[in-house]
């Protein structure tokens, strides 16, 4: 190795906190869920986010996506052939359907 002067063997997320971002590209629209930044501190996953997603944005949100839960009603599942309890994504389900599902 002669550029590097040493070799990382931790996965890429391991340091990193990974943070959820949400924006809204005009005043009236909802918040639309963008994708994923990893990032140490919200400030550092602000600057990410701002950088990647927020050219258009008039609002960008940012939440830890350990803290991000996803929560629907039985009304959300029509079509599913699922209620109740059966009618909640599993964390694979989730993550295939959303931008990040196959990033990582």
């Amino acid at each position: 190795m002669e550029k590097f002067d040493h070799e990382v063997d931790a996965p890429r997320g391991a340091t990193s906190r990974e943070w959820e971002v949400f924006v809204r590209e005009e005043t009236a629209d909802p918040l639309t869920h963008v994708g994923s930044v990893s990032a140490p501190s919200a400030d550092i996953a602000r600057e990410q986010a701002a950088s990647l997603f927020a050219r258009t944005a008039v609002t960008l949100w940012l939440c830890p996506a350990d803290e991000t839960h996803r929560c629907q009603t039985d009304a959300a599942t029509l079509g599913t052939g699922k209620t109740g309890d059966d009618a909640t994504m599993s964390v694979d389900e989730m993550e295939s359907e959303t931008l990040r599902g196959g990033n990582r």
